[in-house]
């Protein structure tokens, strides 16, 4: 019995043969796209895993050759393709050698005769052998029976194909097969364009840290030179002119101008002003009280460098600042604090008239200035602290020489009187040497009690050793005289966190201000207070003298102890107060900032 086979049935089997060959190669393109997407985004660079990604991609296809092109333009404005990477079919490997002569070179640049056509995202599929008639026929080998050319697209642009070559038949590359390579061709291109990203981060990383070397180079020269002329300047004042006029000229400042607090007067000042290239009179007020300026709170809120574009009011509130903003044209400017310590002192404004902020490397540059006048005045105070050091210790020298010799003298004085009393008495009984001996006597026993007062009061460190408190109940003792005056003493003290200067100094007031009382009230009573607070320390010297007639701050600018207690006052930070009135007698006080410790 013979069966007869229909054709249209036969070719509807070959077909549906033919889909399902398709369909595995689809996926087996897509497979090898997901394992080269591997390779590329674990690689550090997209082109040395390129040969092994055109492999994946070639076996998968089931060709004989792959090839990664980008596109370029000629020298005369054409269009040209340069291979990057190939890989061949290794059992086509050997008949390629035999067969190649070098003519052929990947360094020689191929015609993109099919660029439009690319650049529009659409693929390539031709058979060369029928186009023998092209030379250089883009980027197919002269093996190829079957062609075809996926472009690269990266963001949209056209920058590149990959191309499939059959050395061994002429085939068709069915749609869902160049659907596959095409997105193979895209995940080349992300990964491409994924490198160029990072390669245009790194060279601007590699420009951002030569920037910031070069400012980094500028600033140090500056801070040398700086620190030459520091050096050379015996003038604090003039060393941070020289540093805001250079400041000025490298930042294309406007204008620069320091401003710090002058705690004994209470005041906010204006110390330097630079204005084209020299220092000048501030073309604002030069001085301002805590009322007046916010300067004091904007810097307790912001301590760190503060860019402020001017506004009709300016922020800071200096009393003329505004009208000389508007009057000069200045857009912005930019405060620096000065920190010494932990302390805020002051700070330095560069006034600019552009509106935008300062660069990185220009805002490093301005920070190294504020920094080396910080210097300049931890220098100043470290000079001062060593000279009043040096003032101390010539002090203790001063204090033990008298000790060790002018009180050890008039010791001496006093034992040989004694002696010569004693001779004196069994010699003769109504001779008057005996009293003139007593004189002599009272007058060395004053002069050794002169002495041993001079001792204690140029030796501070019986100060540090007995603290203010002991101090003070000690000077109240002596002051105490028995039927004319009398001292009291109120009030208890740890001192920590008070330095030993300014316990020294305050003992120093006190002596004074009981001084004055003695000598110029005649009070019957003096009242030393001594209180200890959360916020604050503060010293009272009380009398209930005569007082004073006239105004107390007339007595102080004329009077040299009460200028000397307020000079005191003014050196460690303290607030100076004195109040008298005629017959009530007279209140003199010290109150010195006390900081929190935290908990």
């Amino acid at each position: 019995m013979s069966m007869s086979i229909n054709p249209v049935d036969l070719a509807a089997a070959a077909e549906g043969i033919l889909n399902t060959q398709y369909l595995q190669q689809r996926e087996r393109l897509l497979a090898a796209s997901a394992q080269a997407s591997r390779l590329l985004l674990e690689a550090p660079h997209a082109m040395e895993v390129m040969p092994e990604v055109l492999r994946l991609l070639g076996e998968a296809a089931q060709v004989d050759r792959t090839a990664l092109a980008f596109a370029e333009n000629g020298p005369n404005g054409e269009k040209w393709l340069k291979i990057q990477a190939e890989w061949i079919n290794e059992t086509l490997t050997d008949c390629c050698d035999a067969e190649c002569d070098g003519t052929d070179p990947w360094n020689e640049p191929r015609s993109d005769r099919f660029c439009n056509m690319l650049q529009s995202g659409k693929s390539v599929v031709f058979c060369p052998e029928a186009q023998r008639h092209f030379d250089n026929s883009s980027i197919t080998s002269d093996k190829a029976r079957t062609s075809a050319i996926v472009p690269i697209l990266v963001d949209g642009d056209y920058v590149g194909v990959i191309g499939f070559d059959d050395w061994q038949r002429v085939r068709e590359f069915d749609s869902s097969i160049v659907s596959a390579l095409e997105i193979a061709a895209g995940l080349v291109g992300a990964a491409l364009h994924r490198e160029r990203l990072l390669d245009t981060m790194r060279r601007e990383r590699e420009l951002a840290a030569e920037e910031r070397l070069s400012s980094a180079t500028r600033a140090n020269a500056l801070l040398r030179t700086n620190l030459t002329k520091l050096a050379r300047d015996a003038d604090p004042q003039e060393f941070v002119s020289n540093i805001l006029i250079d400041a000025v000229r490298q930042l294309d400042a406007a204008a620069a101008y320091t401003i710090g607090l002058d705690k004994a007067a209470n005041l906010w000042k204006a110390f330097i002003h630079v204005e084209n290239d020299k220092v000048v009179q501030p073309p604002y007020q030069p001085q301002a009280t805590p009322d007046e300026t916010r300067l004091g709170e904007v810097l307790a809120q912001f301590p760190q460098p503060s860019f402020y574009e001017v506004q009709p009011i300016d922020r800071i509130q200096w009393p003329g600042a505004a009208e000389w903003h508007a009057r000069e044209g200045h857009k912005s400017v930019y405060v620096l604090p000065v920190v010494v310590g932990e302390q805020t002192v002051g700070c330095i404004g560069l006034a600019f008239k552009q509106e935008d902020a300062l660069s990185a490397e220009r805002a490093e540059l301005a920070l190294a200035v504020a920094h080396q006048i910080t210097l300049c005045i931890g220098l100043k105070k470290l000079g001062m602290a060593a000279k009043d050091a040096a003032v101390l210790a010539e002090r203790n020298r001063i204090g033990q020489e008298i000790h060790d010799g002018l009180a050890q003298g008039f010791t001496g004085i006093l034992m040989q009187l004694g002696a010569a009393e004693e001779a004196m008495h069994e010699c003769a009984r109504n001779s008057p040497l005996p009293a003139i001996l007593t004189r002599i006597r009272d007058l060395a026993r004053e002069g050794l009690t002169e002495a041993r007062r001079s001792v204690q009061a140029l030796r501070p460190e019986q100060l540090k050793r007995q603290g203010l408190e002991l101090a003070l109940r000690a000077l109240c003792e002596r002051t105490s005289v028995e039927g004319r005056v009398k001292c009291h003493f109120d009030g208890s003290m740890n001192a920590e966190g008070l330095a030993p200067e300014k316990q020294h100094e305050l003992l120093r007031i006190a002596q004074e201000a009981i001084s004055n009382a003695l000598r110029h009230a005649h009070p019957n009573n003096v009242y030393i207070v001594l209180l200890e607070e959360d916020a604050r320390w503060s010293l009272t010297v009380r009398d209930d003298g005569r007082g004073m007639t006239l105004n107390p701050e007339l007595y102080a600018q004329q009077g040299y102890g009460l200028n000397n207690m307020r000079e005191r006052a003014g050196a460690i930070g303290g607030a100076f107060k004195i109040e008298s009135k005629p017959g009530e007698g007279t209140s003199v006080s010290v109150c010195l900032p006390r900081r929190k410790v935290a908990a």
